[in-house]
This record gives C-alpha cells, sequence and structure tokens, in this order.
C-alpha cells in the first residue's frame, strides 16, 4: 500500500474545527474507527469520502493530499517590516509540476490529488461512468496492486477516452487539463 499523508492531514484539519472522530464520522457517516484508521494510516479514505473532506474543510485537494501547506497569515510585525502588501504569505510553492520528477510514490499523490479534483468538478448522475472509472483507478493506485504507477496512469488513459467516448461525457476545460496531467504522469522520468 502507497503510504499518503492523508491521516496526518485528517487529523490536523479535524482538530482545528475543533471536532471529535465521532463528530466527522457522523458527517461522512462512516464509524469512528474508520476515522481513527485514517488518522493512523491503517487505512484510506475512499475518492467520494476523499471528496467530501475537502468540502467539509474548506480545503483544496493539495492540503488535504500534503501537497501544500496552508496560506498562513503573517504576524502584524511582518506586515509592519513588509510595509503592507498582501494579508496572506505563502508557505509552499503550490504547484503540483514541482512533485513530478521525484518518485512513482510521489506521482501517486499527485495523481490522487488530480484525481480528487475532476471528481468534485463531476457532475455525480451525468457523468457516473467516468466517476467510477476514476476510482477504480484511485482504488489501484492506493493499494498499489499492479506495481509501477507508469503503468497505470497509461491504462487509465487508454480507457479514460474509451469511457468518454462511449458514455458521450464531455469534459470543462479544467478537467480535461486535470485528466491529461494524470496521464502525463506515465511519461515521466527520474533525474
Amino acid at each position: 500500500m502507497v503510504k499518503v499523508p492523508i491521516g496526518s492531514q485528517i487529523k490536523r484539519l479535524r482538530e482545528q474545527r475543533p471536532w471529535s472522530q465521532q463528530e466527522l464520522a457522523d458527517q461522512l457517516n462512516v464509524t469512528r474507527q474508520t476515522i481513527s484508521k485514517w488518522e493512523r494510516g491503517k487505512s484510506y479514505p475512499d475518492l467520494e469520502s476523499l471528496v467530501t473532506l475537502t468540502g467539509l474543510f474548506g480545503v483544496s485537494a493539495d492540503e488535504l493530499l500534503g501537497l501544500a501547506q496552508p496560506v498562513k497569515s503573517r504576524s502584524r510585525l511582518t506586515w509592519w517590516l513588509h510595509r503592507g502588501g498582501s494579508s496572506k504569505v505563502s508557505t509552499f510553492n503550490n504547484t503540483k509540476s514541482t512533485k513530478w520528477y521525484s518518485t512513482g510514490h510521489d506521482r501517486v499523490i499527485v495523481a490522487t490529488g488530480l484525481m480528487l479534483d475532476v471528481v468534485k468538478d463531476l457532475d455525480p448522475v451525468k457523468d457516473a461512468p467516468f466517476r467510477a472509472l476514476i476510482k477504480r483507478y484511485y482504488d489501484e493506485l492506493i493499494r498499489n496492486e499492479s506495481g509501477r504507477p507508469d503503468y497505470v496512469f497509461m491504462r487509465f488513459g487508454i480507457e479514460a477516452s474509451k469511457c468518454l467516448r462511449e458514455n458521450g461525457i464531455v469534459l470543462s476545460k479544467e478537467n480535461s487539463k486535470r485528466v491529461n496531467d494524470i496521464i502525463k504522469l506515465a511519461t515521466v522520468r527520474y533525474i
């Protein structure tokens, strides 16, 4: 199983609310034990639960997956020293492409974030076949069932094209780019 830092992020975001594990479990219609397993890294949420979590916590997929750090407010001293400017300071370069040249593990995390963003923007009824396809590939990547992620990304590209064509699904410009970015992860070479 691929180690994705979702659990620590869920715990951090849950405690910021401050919600108990049971309160979060009730909102997701899962058990408290499920939340506990997620937070300890013993299991991972399914893709639909991730979509719900981003909405509940009001965060991006990148932040939930640990690809980006939350934007921190500047202290008054920092603001004064910089003499105005933005009221927020980012502590992380928020581009997913910086991770693409690292490892297969990093590419799985990037793909998970892209898949989550695609699913969030799909219609649950009209685009159900494509959502199911993405869910299947998410599960395969997280469980590391097929070894190298390169093959998963290549197969995803072939099946995604077929699914979209056969079901007459037209993706938004943003989702088309995200799907293409997932497919491109198969061709990334390590430096």
